[in-house]
């Protein structure tokens, strides 16, 4: 009788057999046929061709191939990339190929190897034994190997970058450079300071791939191809983004994506800062107050622009006001502008400046409006304030009235129109009865705001009592029947005189 289970065991011989084998060849791979091995032997014959004296002999004759690795606990690193990179602090390989040369520049000279590792600069897979494994682009990897390019974004987490030598920073100068013309801050916060529409940069260096909106971006997937992308065009990358499209040059995308990977909080031991990085902390717990003029170009001018003309904002599907233009400036009285500033406009694209929200120091916004509006503007304003203003009328008369000339900007109930909002609580507090009947009544030249008292055939469009029943009807908008916030001032004035003079 035939044994039934002769064939399953020479089927089992036969696996076990191909399993060795396959297992033998992976450890002579591994061991003998690896990248890092391949390349440590094509170093022990570079290190013999330049053995020319009897130290260069004994580096020769010293040299192991073996699998090398510096392990760094203060910035938990393990980075493996010595085993392929052995060339990189032997001045003798200038004339070699990568991966076998000195690293570039002087940089070694106060950043050995053996006290910062690679990954610290240059990101990637430090424990990986092969180029393309601590690459990790497209991988599984948060943070996969920089472009040459880009490393210089790294030198911000120990150094500050005004204390470098500008050849080795000139992208990430460039970048902030360019970040202040652009008036990115109008918009984003970095450092406590900027506007709210977008999000906060302060560590937009730490984030990875799967935190942003990959759908639209091509091939290889990585954060600073997002950002050059995101940068040429931000709602192409980004449907729906309100981030306008600068039309910048290669270059100057190239700068900002640097910058960008530069905002990185680290975990960084003191020990490896630089003395300038401590200075530069103490700098930002104490900032010096910018001017006027640069408060406005780094805060202001992305959406304001130049600010002497009111313009429509195709994004925000808007008018933006002519903050600067001659009217508002002969009109609005300090207190006014300030609390547009301080407070911004709820419910809008205008965020808040004032310290706790937009970090702009008392200093710097009384700055921003000597800069918006110089002295010789105050003292138009003030000439204008003292014209006659009609006292309140008939709020059902200015309905009817808003309604006719007026919402078809500002909107039915003040708001949600594409001129500024009537309705908003802060304009409606810090509107004096006369900012509001100057302004209907001349209008404001450089924008789309017109006159309605104009002569028209000896014919007023709108009358003194029409313009008293109309500001009836505009404090009644948000619930600002309590009047603005200089009569308020004013009640309270005459409340606390009142009190004073009364017998004890």
């Amino acid at each position: 009788m035939k044994d039934p289970s002769r064939k399953y065991r020479w089927l089992l011989l036969g696996t076990s057999l191909l399993t060795i084998g396959y297992l033998v060849a992976a450890a002579v791979r591994e061991n003998f046929l690896a990248e890092w091995y391949m390349l440590q032997k094509q170093y022990r014959t570079l290190l013999e061709s330049k053995a020319t004296d009897d130290r260069g002999r004994a580096i020769a004759r010293d040299f192991r191939v073996e699998l090398k690795q510096v392990s760094i606990p203060q910035l938990k690193a393990v980075d493996r990339c010595v085993s392929c990179h052995n060339g990189i602090d032997d001045p003798r390989m200038t004339d070699v190929p990568v991966p076998h040369a000195v690293h570039p520049g002087d940089i070694l000279k106060n950043h050995p190897v053996d006290r910062f590792g690679c990954t610290v600069c240059h990101q990637g897979q430090g424990p990986a034994t092969s180029f393309e494994d601590a690459k990790a682009v497209d991988a599984y990897w948060d943070y996969p190997l920089l472009d040459r390019n880009l490393t210089q974004s790294s030198c911000l987490a120990c150094h500050d970058v005004n204390n470098l030598p500008p050849q080795q920073v000139a992208l990430v100068i460039e970048g902030e450079k360019l970040y202040r013309e652009k008036s990115c801050g109008s918009c984003h916060k970095l450092g406590g300071r900027g506007g709210a529409l977008g999000p906060t940069l302060d560590n937009e260096g730490a984030k990875t791939k799967h935190q942003l909106i990959l759908t639209n971006l091509a091939p290889p997937h990585s954060t600073w191809n997002w950002h050059e992308a995101h940068f040429r065009d931000p709602g192409g990358i980004v449907v729906g983004s309100q981030m306008k499209n600068s039309a910048l040059s290669e270059p100057q995308v190239l700068a900002l994506t640097v910058y960008m990977l530069a905002q990185r909080q680290r975990d960084v031991p003191e020990s490896y800062l630089a003395p300038d990085k401590l200075e530069e902390k103490v700098r930002r717990l104490h900032p010096q107050p910018l001017t006027g003029e640069q408060v406005y170009h780094q805060y202001c001018m992305a959406c304001h622009g130049e600010g002497t003309y009111g313009r429509w904002d195709k994004t925000f599907r808007r008018f933006v006001p002519a903050i600067r233009g001659v009217s508002l400036q002969a009109t609005a009285g300090p207190e006014y502008l300030k609390a547009q500033i301080m407070n911004g406009r709820p419910g809008t694209q205008m965020p808040a400046w004032g310290k706790p929200a937009g970090g702009l120091l008392p200093a710097e916004i009384d700055a921003l409006l000597g800069y918006i509006q110089p002295p010789e503007a105050r003292r138009e304003t003030t000439a204008l304030h003292a014209a006659i203003i009609p006292p309140r009328g008939n709020p059902n008369r200015g309905s009817a009235l808003f309604t006719s000339y007026c919402s078809g900007c500002h909107g039915l109930a003040g708001h949600g129109g594409i001129a500024p909002e009537i309705a908003n609580p802060v304009f409606q507090r810090a509107a004096s009865d006369e900012f509001i009947v100057t302004t209907i009544r001349n209008g404001r030249r450089g924008t789309a705001m017109p006159s309605f008292q104009p002569q028209i055939a000896g014919v007023r469009m709108l009358s003194d009592a029409d313009l008293s029943d109309l500001l009836a009807f505009l404090r009644t908008l948000g619930g600002a029947h309590e009047g603005s916030l200089a009569a308020r001032e004013s009640d309270s004035s005459a409340a606390s005189t009142k009190k004073e003079e009364a017998p004890r």
